[in-house]
């Protein structure tokens, strides 16, 4: 049974009886560890979604919003509304379920991929930044730049240094 738990993603098995100062450490333990995960997350332009997953079920979600919102990345006008209809579910349960999963809203998401495909290309070097800003479907080179600097501390000419 734990075995079978934990491979169905549990964090972890505590068998009775227990010490409540052990199970507020695990509580502790395990927060600490998903913030570690958040952060990462947000502060590596390379990191993947599906990094943010609980579970086998929370990882295919994730790898699947990934896909759908990669799909339709150059779509400036790709928002929550449409991205809900593009995974056929509602908007509020899309928001609940990324909420519950990651702690980010449907817009981050849309926003974070964007900017680490963004990062990707620029790594490449094959496209200049204005290019770049619109194959990630930012309709201005400027919105990208500073959403770009505020995600990850770096302007996107200062990413291409470092890189390079």
């Amino acid at each position: 049974d734990k075995i079978e738990g934990l491979e169905q993603g549990a964090d972890v098995y505590i068998e009775k009886p227990f010490s409540p100062e052990y199970l507020h450490m695990q509580i502790n333990s395990l927060l600490k560890n998903r913030t570690k995960v958040r952060n990462f997350y947000a502060s590596n332009p390379l990191a993947h979604l599906s990094s943010l997953a609980h579970t086998r079920a929370d990882e295919e979600f994730l790898e699947n919003l990934n896909t759908v919102v990669l799909k339709h990345l150059t779509e400036t006008e790709l928002d929550v509304e449409n991205l809900a209809r593009y995974l056929n579910m509602s908007r509020p349960t899309l928001y609940r379920k990324l909420k519950e999963i990651t702690d980010l809203t449907p817009a981050e998401i849309i926003n974070n991929v964007r900017l680490k495909k963004a990062a990707e290309l620029l790594s490449e070097g094959q496209n200049n930044i204005n290019n770049i800003s619109y194959l990630v479907g930012y309709s201005s080179p400027t919105h990208f730049s500073r959403n770009f600097h505020k995600r990850f501390g770096l302007l996107p000419s200062e990413y291409i240094k470092n890189k390079g």
